[in-house]
């Protein structure tokens, strides 16, 4: 399958300290990859530089093809940012759901999710009042539309969250850690709805400390330590048969909490 995001010697530092120091990662269209490791190893940073939500130093983003954050000027050959059109453009293509839900408050959880494809695409308010039904349908949450976040749920505002980010039509969703700030009975009705992403073959990439869904649902386990992928592959080998001394401390430590 070709790739649907495509990361190449990717370099980023804040200040004296580089954080990821030459990530390589391919994502297959349809995949759902699983990025795990301990906290500090620059795997949210590897998000937000998909997103362009950080620039970076070195190497390159592709996404559909299409590079992000940077370009090649024709005249000088040398590596310049993008127009901040181009850049919102590929943003839309790559929907992002956040450990905090960032919902704006003072809307209805419809009015939330139809804010982004009415102002930024220009889609007509009826039609996006009618997708964003459908996409609080598909997360359990279509009783809700008239209700504020603060009279959700953790586990409900999420929801609201990915379905949000469903309603610019994705054709990547990068997912970062959306269950940490639940209390424990909330983190399975988001991770279903994970789980019926990924059967519907939505690309997914995914920082989780979740190890049953990296398990059960992943395609490939990407770990990271230190701002390098030391191991990836399929999930069932990476659990029983790690390959590196770091992901068998790594898991080994997990097994002790």
């Amino acid at each position: 399958m070709t790739a649907e995001l495509e990361i190449r010697s990717l370099v980023k530092s804040f200040g004296s300290q580089t954080v990821l120091r030459g990530i390589d990662l391919d994502v297959a269209s349809g995949d759902v990859v699983v990025v795990i490791g301990p906290s500090g190893s620059g795997k949210s940073t590897l998000l937000n530089c998909i997103n362009f939500l950080e620039p970076f130093e070195g190497g390159s983003i592709r996404v559909g093809g299409q590079s992000v954050g940077y370009k090649i000027d024709a005249a000088t050959a040398r590596r310049i940012r993008q127009p901040e059109k181009e850049l919102n453009a590929l943003r839309a293509r790559i929907g992002m759901v956040f450990q905090h839900f960032n919902l704006f408050p003072h809307m209805t959880v419809i009015g939330n999710v139809i804010e982004a494809p009415v102002r930024v695409r220009g889609q007509q308010r009826d039609e996006a009042i009618a997708s964003a039904r459908a996409l609080l349908a598909r997360v359990g949450l279509a009783a809700k539309e008239n209700t504020y976040p603060s009279e959700l749920s953790g586990g409900q505002q999420q929801r609201v969250a990915i379905a949000r980010a469903l309603a610019m039509g994705p054709e990547v969703m990068l997912f970062d850690e959306v269950t940490s700030a639940l209390d424990p009975e909330l983190v399975g009705e988001v991770l279903a709805v994970m789980r019926d992403l990924a059967r519907d073959g939505m690309t997914m990439l995914v920082v989780t400390h979740e190890m049953n869904f990296a398990r059960d649902v992943g395609d490939r386990v990407v770990f990271m330590d230190e701002g390098l992928i030391v191991e990836e592959g399929e999930p069932e080998g990476f659990f029983t048969r790690p390959q590196t001394e770091r992901a068998r401390e790594f898991l080994r430590r997990l097994l002790e909490k």
